[in-house]
């Protein structure tokens, strides 16, 4: 209402500035036009018998009528304007605010789930710390299985930390940073540092990669490839094949991410880039935790590039992701 208040202010203090300027305008030039005429009556009355007639019915009650129904036309006017004004400065004003609500919303979401991720974590170290301490004298089987059970739960605290740094990395930063980015060699070396830490799952990848270049911020570059290749190779099954290639086509690098795993339900599909959303082969499965972070962080990089960012998944027999980036300089 204060928004649509300030709109309605500027629209009628405008409007009424116009009136003035455009009344004392008309009032003059309609004085002007009265005094010629009774001239030419005069001029053309020769005997000089109407003239004094003429300029009192021209000049003086002709002059003060039409004054006051311009000025009546002229609050007519305001008040249509008035009217019209409230009426738009509304729609304008719920426009404006309803970007600005929903962020802060997302915003207050954000951040409720991010203090009820951190908090689980806290709490189980601090539960197993505790039990521990209620015992006299913990035996070296306790100690350690306490110890690992920490440990877990530091390295879980230390990916999220990682996610929401991420996600709170200033954009203009990123988007000010650019440079030549060679997709093929950044992929490589992405795919080798995530082979390492899935060694176990013995997974087979197929790599067809082209030659190719986008105009972008390094770091952010290899976020965007760590987390789509992280995510293919976590959910693929025990020597399971993840195919990745990377092609040109009218102006656009395509990499293209498939692996073979879990897949992704239908009704799952829209909402893979929200905050904390999570599928619910993901969540029933076997496979290593997440938390919902990953896909919206590389939704936003592609975007930030104008790029598009695109899944494809059935459930049970894998998922597709292609990204499609614009050539670099």
């Amino acid at each position: 209402m204060k928004l649509t208040a300030q709109y309605v202010l500027l629209t009628m203090l405008l409007c009424i500035v116009f009136s003035v300027v455009f009344y004392g305008f008309a009032t003059r030039e309609l004085r002007e036009g009265l005094h010629n005429q009774y001239h030419t009556l005069s001029a053309n009355d020769h005997d000089g018998d109407n003239v004094g007639d003429s300029q009192d019915n021209i000049s003086g009650p002709e002059l003060h009528t039409r004054s006051r129904n311009l000025k009546a036309d002229l609050i007519t006017f305001n008040a249509l304007v008035l009217l019209v004004s409230i009426s738009l400065g509304y729609l304008l004003a719920r426009r404006t605010l309803k970007p600005i609500e929903e962020a802060h919303d997302m915003q207050v979401r954000f951040t409720a789930e991010a203090s009820h991720e951190l908090r689980t974590p806290i709490t189980a170290m601090k539960a197993d710390t505790e039990s521990i301490l209620m015992e006299r004298q913990p035996s070296p089987k306790l100690l350690r299985q306490g110890l690992e059970s920490n440990l877990k739960d530091i390295e879980r605290l230390e990916r999220l930390s990682k996610h929401l740094l991420s996600m709170a990395r200033d954009k203009s930063s990123a988007k000010q940073n650019l440079e030549q980015v060679d997709v093929k060699a950044l992929l490589q070396q992405v795919i080798h540092d995530v082979e390492r830490v899935h060694k176990d799952k013995k997974l087979q990848v197929n790599s067809s990669l082209k030659s190719a270049v986008v105009y972008a911020d390094p770091v952010a570059m290899e976020q965007l490839f760590s987390i789509i290749i992280d995510n293919a190779m976590k959910y693929s099954r025990l020597k399971g094949t993840v195919r990745i290639t990377v092609r040109v086509e009218s102006g656009q690098i395509l990499v293209t991410v498939k692996d073979e795993g879990i897949g992704i339900a239908p009704d799952d599909i829209p909402h893979v880039f929200e905050h904390f959303y999570r599928s619910k082969t993901a969540l029933s499965s076997d496979f290593a935790s997440g938390y919902g972070l990953g896909l919206p962080l590389a939704h936003d990089i592609v975007e930030l590039y104008k790029g598009v960012l695109t899944i494809e998944s059935f459930e049970s027999y894998g998922t597709k992701v292609t990204i499609k980036l614009p050539i670099g300089k």
